[in-house]
C-alpha cells in the first residue's frame, strides 16, 4: 500500500507534521481493508482526536513498526457507527520514525454536530482501539456546552483515576455528558534521562520529602525535571537525546489506561504548561538555566504525541489564526538568554528560534455560546516578579528561584513594582525595595516589564476577546489568574504576609491588571477563566488589582484540582513546617469513635485566614475558629478544595456558566474494588450568571453532595 497522491492531499508546511489534510468524500461503500485476528498490539499509545471544527476533526495514533519496518504503513477508517458497516473514509498513512511513527490527519467536509468512530488498521491487520469523536456544532447553534477540564497528571501511570470518574459517569447515565475535554498542561512529568539507560534511583518530584520518595519511573524515563535536581541527559548539547527521552517519557504515560481510554472516547483541547519542559520554564529558561535544544526537543515530541489543529484553527471572525504547526528550526545552541526587550523577550536567535519553532495559542469555536480562546502561558513569558531574577542574574545563570519548594511570600505592592521593571513610578522606578523587612537594591530597576503572555499574543488576546461573538468568552489558562494572599504573619512575623504563587499570575500582576482594566473599560461581558496548575480546586473572582482599598472583580476563575500530582495541602504543609506552621496545611484530629485522620486545615486558612485555622487547629470546633476570623486575606475566594484529586465540568448556555467540582479520593484505587471508578469524594457546584460588560460577576453557590469540605459549616 503507498499514501494516495491525489490533487486533494494537502501535505502539511512541516516535514516533520506528520499530517494529512482529507476531505471525507469517500462515502457510501463497503470497508475495504478487513481487520484481522492479531494479538500484536500495533497501536500500544491508542488513539485520540482534538479541536473539533464543525466540518473537520484531527485524528492521531502511534503504530508500533514490525521488525524490519521503517515506515509502516495504517489505514484509517472512520463512519458513523462503530460497527463500521458503511464508511466515510478509509485512507492509508505512512508513519515515519522522523516522527516516531505517530499519525496525525486532519479529516474535513464532515457533517456538523454529529459522532464519528474511528480506528487504524495495521499492514498485518493488527487493529487500534475504537474512537469516538464528533464533530462542533454549526456556528450559529444555541444549545449548552459543556467543556470538562483536567489538569498535572504525574508518573506512574494506573492512577489516572479522575478520567475513569468521568467516563464510569457517562456511561451510568447512558448520555454523552460533556463536548470536550480540556486539557490545562503538566500533561506529563519529568525530563528524559539518557535513552539508552535504564532508570536509577530517582530525584525527589514536587512536594516529595525523604520519607515519602518518589515513584520509579520507567526505563529511560527520568524524573528529575520534576524538581530542582539534575536536568536532563549528561551532555546537554544533544538535542537527539532530548528528542528520544521525551518521546520515551510520552509514550509511557499513553499506555496508562485511563488516560488512553479518555483520549478514545472525547476530543481533547490541549495546551502546556511547565512540566511538559522542566520547572518554572520561561522562553527556553527552566531549572536555573538556559536550553534551545531541550526547549525545541520538547516541543517537537509534545507536538508528535498531544494532537491539536494549529496551522488550520478557526479564528474569532477579524482575528488573524497565529497558531502554526511545529516547524524544526535550524541547529540550535544554547547561547545564554540575554538582549531582553518588551515584555523581558531575550531576543537571543537560538532562545527566539526555540520558541517560535510552534505556535499553539488559538481559538477553539464552538456554536454561538463559546469561543474558547487557548493562551499558551510559557513560550514567551518573561521571568516573574520574584525578587530572584534579574536580567542580570539570568544571563549569568545566578538566579536562586524556586517558587514551589520554599514558602516565601511577597507583598503585592513589591511585586507589581519589580514586574514593572524600569517602567515602575511612571519610568522613575525606586533605587532600593523592601523584601521581607531589609531594605536592598532594586534588582529590576533597569530592566524590562514582564508580560505573561508576550506582546503579540497579548494583543492577538485582546482582539479575539474584543471581536468575540460568542455569549461567553472563555479562557483556557494553564495557571490560576485570581490572586492568593497568606497572613501566616499573624500566627509568626517570621513567615511575614503575602503572595506565594510568583510562578503563577501573581508574579505578574501589572500584566493581569492590564488584562482585567482591557476587559472592563471595553465592556466585554462573560469572560470566563478555566485554569488549572494549582493541584486544588478553587473558584474566586479575578480582581484588577488585588492591592487596591476597595478591589474591583472583572472575571470568575474555576481552578481543577490534579489528575494525579501531589496535593496542594499536604505540600505545603511541609513548607510552612520551616516556620513551625505546619498545622495551617494539615493537623491530624480525633474522629468521634476515636479513629485518627488528618485533615486539610488549609481550606481555612485560604479561605479565612491563619488566626481562623489556628483556632481550628487547637479547638477542632469549627464555630470558634469562624468567630475568630479577621478579615480575610482572599475575599474574593469563594472555595478551596485542597486535599483531592478529579476535575471540573463547565457547562455554558445562554444564561448562566455552571460549574462543577469532581473531586476523587487519592490514587491508588483498585479496580476490583471499584470496578465503577475511583470513588467521589464530593461534587460542588458554581454558577455565574451572564452579566453585562462594566458589571461585576457574582458566584453562588447551587449544591454540594457528598462530604462536605473541611473548614465549612
Amino acid at each position: 500500500m503507498t499514501t494516495p497522491r491525489r490533487d486533494f492531499l494537502k501535505y502539511s508546511a512541516s516535514a516533520l507534521a506528520g499530517l494529512l489534510v482529507l476531505p471525507a468524500s469517500r462515502r457510501g461503500f463497503a470497508q475495504t481493508v478487513t481487520p484481522a485476528a492479531s494479538d500484536r498490539n500495533a497501536f500500544p499509545q491508542g488513539v485520540a482526536s482534538a479541536d473539533p471544527q464543525p466540518d473537520a476533526v484531527l485524528l492521531w495514533s502511534r503504530v508500533e513498526p514490525l521488525a524490519g519496518e521503517t515506515d509502516p504503513e495504517a489505514v484509517v477508517q472512520v463512519s458513523r457507527s462503530p460497527e463500521f458497516g458503511e464508511l466515510v473514509l478509509e485512507e492509508t498513512l505512512t508513519a515515519s520514525p522522523d516522527t516516531d511513527h505517530t499519525m496525525r490527519i486532519l479529516v474535513r467536509d464532515l457533517e456538523p454536530d454529529t459522532t464519528y468512530y474511528y480506528r487504524f488498521i495495521a499492514a498485518d491487520g493488527a487493529t487500534s482501539r475504537l474512537g469516538r469523536t464528533w464533530t462542533a456544532p454549526p456556528m450559529d447553534a444555541r444549545r449548552p456546552v459543556s467543556i470538562a477540564f483536567f489538569s498535572c497528571q504525574s508518573w506512574p501511570p494506573n492512577e489516572h483515576g479522575a478520567y475513569q470518574r468521568l467516563i464510569r459517569d457517562e456511561r451510568a447515565s447512558g448520555e454523552r455528558g460533556i463536548d470536550l475535554i480540556l486539557h490545562l498542561g503538566d500533561y506529563v512529568y519529568g525530563l528524559p534521562a539518557d535513552p539508552e539507560e535504564s532508570f536509577g534511583p530517582p530525584s525527589l518530584a514536587d512536594g516529595e520529602t525523604a520519607d515519602a520518595p518518589a515513584t520509579a519511573a520507567p526505563a529511560g524515563m527520568g524524573m528529575a525535571g520534576m524538581g530542582m535536581g539534575s536536568d536532563g541527559p549528561t551532555d546537554p548539547e544533544d538535542f537527539d537525546l532530548y528528542l528520544a527521552g521525551h518521546r520515551r517519557i510520552y509514550r509511557g504515560y499513553l499506555e496508562d489506561s485511563d488516560l488512553q481510554e479518555a483520549r478514545a472516547m472525547y476530543p481533547f483541547v490541549a495546551v502546556w504548561d511547565d512540566k511538559e519542559y522542566g520547572n518554572e520554564v520561561w522562553q527556553s529558561y527552566s531549572g536555573g538555566r538556559y536550553s534551545p535544544k531541550k526547549r525545541t526537543a520538547a516541543t517537537q515530541a509534545w507536538f508528535e504525541f498531544v494532537p491539536q489543529i494549529l496551522s488550520d484553527s478557526l479564528s474569532v471572525p477579524g482575528v488573524p489564526n497565529e497558531a502554526r504547526d511545529y516547524e524544526q528550526p535550524a541547529p540550535l545552541n544554547n547561547a545564554p538568554m540575554r538582549d531582553f526587550g518588551d515584555g523581558f523577550l531575550s531576543m537571543e536567535p537560538n532562545n527566539l528560534a526555540a520558541i517560535h519553532s510552534q505556535t499553539c495559542y488559538r481559538t477553539v469555536r464552538w456554536g454561538a455560546h463559546v469561543d474558547l480562546l487557548v493562551t499558551d502561558n510559557r513560550s514567551y513569558r518573561g521571568p516573574s516578579a520574584h525578587p530572584g531574577y534579574s536580567a542580570q542574574e539570568v544571563e549569568s545563570e545566578q538566579s536562586s528561584v524556586n517558587v514551589f519548594s520554599n514558602f516565601s511570600l511577597f507583598d503585592g505592592n513589591l511585586l507589581n513594582t519589580l514586574a514593572q521593571g524600569r517602567d515602575a513610578n511612571g519610568g522613575n522606578p525606586p533605587e532600593t525595595v523592601v523584601i521581607n523587612g531589609e531594605t536592598v537594591p532594586n534588582p529590576r530597576r533597569n530592566d524590562p516589564s514582564v508580560s505573561m503572555l508576550g506582546i503579540p499574543q497579548k494583543q492577538w488576546f485582546k482582539d479575539a476577546l474584543a471581536a468575540s461573538q460568542g455569549t461567553w468568552k472563555v479562557w483556557a489558562n494553564a495557571e490560576p489568574v485570581m490572586g492568593f494572599r497568606f497572613d501566616a504573619g499573624r500566627i509568626n512575623p517570621e513567615a511575614g504576609t503575602g503572595f506565594l504563587w510568583t510562578d503563577s499570575w501573581d508574579g505578574f500582576p501589572n500584566e493581569r491588571e492590564e488584562l482585567m482594566r482591557f476587559i472592563r473599560e471595553n465592556g466585554i461581558a462573560n469572560v470566563v477563566s478555566l485554569s488549572g496548575d494549582r493541584h486544588a480546586h478553587y473558584a474566586g473572582l479575578v480582581a484588577e488589582n488585588y492591592e487596591a482599598e476597595t478591589p474591583r472583580y472583572v472575571i470568575p476563575d474555576f481552578t481543577c484540582t490534579a489528575v494525579s500530582a501531589f496535593e496542594r495541602g499536604p505540600f505545603l504543609e511541609r513548607a510552612m513546617g520551616a516556620f513551625g506552621l505546619s498545622h495551617l496545611g494539615m493537623y491530624r484530629r480525633q474522629n468521634a469513635d476515636g479513629a485518627e485522620e488528618r485533615v486539610c486545615n488549609l481550606n481555612l486558612t485560604m479561605r479565612k485566614g491563619a488566626t481562623a485555622a489556628q483556632v481550628m487547629s487547637e479547638t477542632n470546633d469549627l464555630e470558634q475558629a469562624l468567630a475568630a476570623a479577621v478579615p480575610s486575606p482572599n475575599p474574593h475566594l469563594a472555595y478551596a478544595d485542597n486535599d483531592v484529586h478529579g476535575y471540573c465540568v463547565a457547562t455554558f448556555d445562554a444564561d448562566s456558566c455552571d460549574v462543577t467540582f469532581v473531586s476523587v479520593a487519592r490514587p491508588v484505587w483498585d479496580p476490583e474494588i471499584y470496578p465503577e471508578g475511583p470513588p467521589m469524594l464530593r461534587a460542588v457546584g458554581y454558577r455565574v450568571d451572564a452579566w453585562e460588560g462594566g458589571e461585576e460577576p457574582k458566584l453562588v453557590r447551587t449544591f454540594t453532595r457528598g462530604e462536605r469540605v473541611f473548614g465549612e459549616p
